[in-house]
């Protein structure tokens, strides 16, 4: 008589090998605050930012009475804690709205390039102090909220494909540590600009959180600034039936006659207007002809008795 062999035992390797591969099979974690903004995803935005460069190169050229320029340099994405501990202490940092877009966004504007387009505002050649706290002095204070007034037009101006905007400055920082970029992990897109004056260069940059751009993202994520259609799935058969229930007020003209005005004033009870019976009467929604009908009585009511549809 033959009898089954007891079953061969798992080594230690094995076992591990096998909770290994169901760990590795098993639910992951996902962070969804690691999806991030990037050009690819917003192509209008550099388009937008372009445009945005070329116009403030005329005003910022028109401000200091002397030539400058101003080119769009890249779109970059970063955490907002990142960001705000990589900005420099003191920093030119003015704090705007993009209304009716939510929440701020912010201006970054280079030290050296502030104090050297301040130099010639006021007729200078451009040259920049040495002195890293210059820049919080109140004179530079006052010519950021000038530089970036200035901006408004032109922002309104590149931003109306996608969307109008008024640019409204809400107030200036130097520390960029009290100034609430978004929660941690928030992405804030970067565009960058590099401004060039009496040969020297220098960056401005605009600070867009997530949360900012999220009212026309799609819009910028499409061509032209055309937002995206959507096919609305939920609302379809919702508005299907409310149109189907609605109520139409309808009128049917069954003759018209034609007087002068002699005949009209001397008009007196009793007189009869003679008219003609037509043969086809049309049914109107408003002003708007829908069906040719003839006149009758269906179970003791008057009725029109639908024959073709309007002719347009």
């Amino acid at each position: 008589m033959l009898t089954a062999a007891p079953p061969a035992t798992i080594s230690a390797e094995e076992v591990s090998a096998l909770l290994e591969k169901s760990a590795a099979d098993g639910p992951r974690p996902y962070d969804f605050t690691a999806q991030r903004i990037n050009r690819t995803q917003l192509p209008l935005l550099e388009a937008v930012s372009k445009s945005f460069a070329e116009r403030s190169g005329a005003s910022l050229s028109a401000l200091l009475g002397r030539d400058a320029n101003m080119q769009f340099h890249s779109l970059v994405s970063a955490k907002s804690a990142d960001l705000q501990a990589a900005l420099p202490v003191p920093s030119s940092l003015a704090v705007v709205r993009l209304k009716p877009l939510p929440g701020f966004a912010f201006i970054s504007v280079e030290a050296n390039l502030l104090l050297t387009l301040l130099d010639g505002f006021f007729g200078g050649t451009g040259r920049a102090t040495t002195d890293p706290q210059a820049v919080i002095a109140p004179a530079a204070q006052r010519f950021l909220a000038m530089l970036v007034r200035s901006f408004a037009a032109d922002l309104t101006a590149a931003w109306l494909p996608v969307t109008p905007v008024e640019l409204e400055l809400v107030k200036q920082e130097t520390n960029p540590r009290l100034v609430q970029l978004g929660a941690a992990n928030e992405a804030v897109l970067v565009v960058k600009f590099t401004v060039e004056f009496a040969s020297r260069s220098g960056t401005i940059d605009w600070l867009l959180p997530e949360v900012l751009l999220g009212p026309v993202r799609e819009a910028l994520a499409a061509d032209g600034g055309q937002k995206a259609l959507r096919k609305q799935e939920a609302w379809a058969p919702v508005l299907t039936t409310a149109l189907q229930d609605a109520e139409l007020d309808t009128r049917a003209i069954l003759a018209e006659a034609q007087i002068s005005l002699r005949e009209l004033v001397r008009l007196s009870p009793g007189d009869i207007i003679p008219i003609e019976a037509p043969q086809q009467v049309t049914l109107l929604a408003g002003d708007v002809p829908l069906y040719r009908g003839s006149f009758g009585v269906s179970q003791g009511r008057n009725a029109l008795k639908i024959l073709s549809g309007a002719s347009p």
